[in-house]
């Protein structure tokens, strides 16, 4: 993967189709995610590109987004819309709905939360990680960074790699979680909707 004429390349106009890539609004261990406007509205974004390093990964990535496309269907108050998804040179990317800049994590290292907003927080995320739930989908990685907030509302976003139970082995093959929040059976690599359950427990 030549990263470097992707960097080079990435924030040119309609690198992504139809969209203008700007500020980076932060990564992890699985890629970077990147502030976007859509060309013809001026509506904000958010672009996720998946740090993919070996043919391996990309086919693993690959299969993944394909499995989840149906995600794009889900409206949920409590969830960050996905809005599209593809590869561009060789790089896998989500697009998604832009939920503002503050997550829970932020919004933590500000200060306590009062018990009244920790309750909202926590009520609002537990019914966006149900919705998953309802559809066969297990997040995975929940973690506050993960949660977004905006006025009254939290959403939980980065769930665009989520696992579709379809199987017995429920974890991505190349890796998946953060291990402060994650449950222990994710690293024995099979693990269900409880996962997410123990996540929730250890954010609130």
């Amino acid at each position: 993967m030549d990263w470097e004429a992707f960097y080079n390349s990435f924030r040119t106009p309609d690198f992504i189709p139809g969209f203008e890539i700007e500020n980076r609004l932060g990564g992890g261990a699985f890629g970077d995610v990147y502030k976007a406007r859509r060309s013809s509205l001026g509506k904000a974004y958010a672009i996720k590109f998946l740090k993919v390093e070996s043919d391996d990964q990309r086919a693993a990535v690959e299969r993944e987004l394909d499995q989840v496309r149906h995600l794009a269907t889900i409206d949920h108050p409590n969830l960050v819309s996905i809005e599209d998804l593809g590869i561009v040179m060789g790089v896998p990317y989500i697009v998604m709905g832009f939920a503002g800049d503050e997550t829970l994590a932020k919004r933590l290292r500000a200060g306590d939360l009062t018990a009244g907003e920790a309750l909202r927080v926590f009520t609002q995320t537990s019914r966006g990680v149900r919705a998953l739930h309802d559809r066969n989908m297990v997040h995975f990685d929940l973690k506050p960074s993960n949660v977004f907030l905006h006025g009254d509302a939290a959403r939980v976003g980065d769930y665009g790699l989520s696992k579709l139970l379809d199987t017995g082995r429920m974890t991505l093959s190349i890796g998946r979680g953060t291990p402060m929040y994650m449950a222990p059976e994710i690293l024995r690599s099979r693990a269900d909707h409880r996962a997410d359950v123990y996540s929730l427990g250890v954010i609130l």
